[in-house]
């Protein structure tokens, strides 16, 4: 089952704009192409303290975001996770907005650093590109802005399962302040065709943001499974829970994904 723990580590990312990055620290095998596609339904009704805009944002998003990584060799792999939202966000004063479209994608390429029996370090330069933001839009669909990250990754593998550790920072375009991101994940895997994965999503911001944005803190938890079908593709399904923060919706999330890989040398 190696090869489909490597691809429980790509799963890490199929969350909110938002999310960690878009993989683990392990590098996909050279020649080979993995699709997740990934699709999760969000709401949030209420924030948490320290709101800076007015009153916390209701809001229900579907999203679409299948993750693309092609293994260049043993060491190098790269990643593309385009996104597609629909977005309807309540007004304060009633009704609510509509918007549908193509929103951020984000491009990265993770390099083995270092590599010792069941530990591994990488590391995983990415930019986010936007693609279908309009100001016009209400609500828009993306930040409208190109944000850049660098991150370093840690994996260690044991019996029946894997730890990974990702340290990012990403430099935010316009006037959100820059944020320094901490994701984790444990994978177990109890038989040979179950994998459960508890990963923690967190962020903080630093420096001083712009005008009508305040500092900002995220602290996500999600429990998810995927079950494997095949030997080369699986199913993911999984809840996920803001838990704390600052500047953010207290949102909630359900997803489901379909793994697949195909190639090889």
């Amino acid at each position: 089952m190696p090869r489909f723990i490597s691809a429980a580590c790509l799963a890490i990312a199929l969350l909110l704009p938002a999310a960690p990055a878009l993989a683990g620290a392990w590098p996909q095998a050279a020649g080979t192409v993995e699709v997740i596609a990934g699709t999760t339904y969000s709401q949030s009704d209420s924030g948490f303290d320290g709101r800076v805009g007015g009153p916390d944002p209701t809001f229900r998003k579907l999203e679409v975001a299948p993750l693309i990584s092609w293994g260049v060799d043993g060491a190098t792999t790269l990643s593309v996770q385009p996104s597609w939202q629909s977005l309807k966000a309540d007004r304060a004063g009633g009704g609510s907005d509509k918007g549908a479209g193509l929103a951020d994608a984000e491009f990265a390429l993770r390099r083995t650093l270092w590599q010792n029996g069941a530990g591994i370090m990488a590391l995983q330069p990415l930019i986010r590109v936007p693609l279908g933001y309009d100001r016009g839009d209400q609500p828009p669909l993306g930040s409208g802005k190109l944000d850049a990250e660098l991150r370093a990754l840690y994996g260690h593998g044991f019996a029946g399962g894997f730890f990974d550790a990702q340290l990012g920072y990403r430099t935010r375009g316009g006037p959100a302040a820059d944020e320094v991101r901490l994701d984790l994940t444990l994978g177990w895997r109890p038989d040979a065709d179950w994998l459960l994965l508890a990963q923690g999503f967190n962020a903080v911001s630093v420096g001083t943001p712009g005008a009508g944005y305040g500092d900002v803190r995220r602290y996500k938890l999600q429990l998810s499974a995927v079950r494997r079908l095949t030997d080369d593709v699986g199913v993911q399904v999984g809840l996920s829970k803001a838990i704390g923060g600052r500047n953010a919706g207290g949102e909630r999330m359900v997803l489901v994904a379909l793994w697949w890989q195909f190639g090889g040398r």
